[in-house]
């Protein structure tokens, strides 16, 4: 495993291990209790975040906003039951 997937790895647990301790004050307890719909706003802001700091030519907002795609994509793929490794399953198929 690379530490590009380790931390993935390290966010996906980090997030079960939130939705099980029921912390009020976790914002991805918060996410998750709220939905997929909401989960699926938070991600689409995100990634529109993402395209305006690239359209500014802003390196480390592009950095940022990536960041935080990520984590609001592990987000919707919990609340999806869908396992981060069945995705990069599918793009080593892909690539064959």
């Amino acid at each position: 495993m690379t530490d590009n997937t380790k931390i993935i790895n390290e966010l996906w647990e980090i997030i079960n291990e939130r939705e099980i301790s029921a912390d009020p004050n976790s914002y991805t307890y918060k996410t998750l209790q709220e939905g997929i719909k909401r989960a699926s706003q938070k991600l689409g802001e995100e990634a529109s975040e993402l395209i305006i700091a690239s359209l500014a030519e802003t390196k480390k907002e592009v950095i940022n906003e990536s960041a935080d795609l990520i984590y609001h994509w592990l987000l919707l793929l919990k609340l999806t039951d869908v396992d981060p490794q069945d995705v990069f399953q599918e793009l080593v198929e892909r690539k064959k």
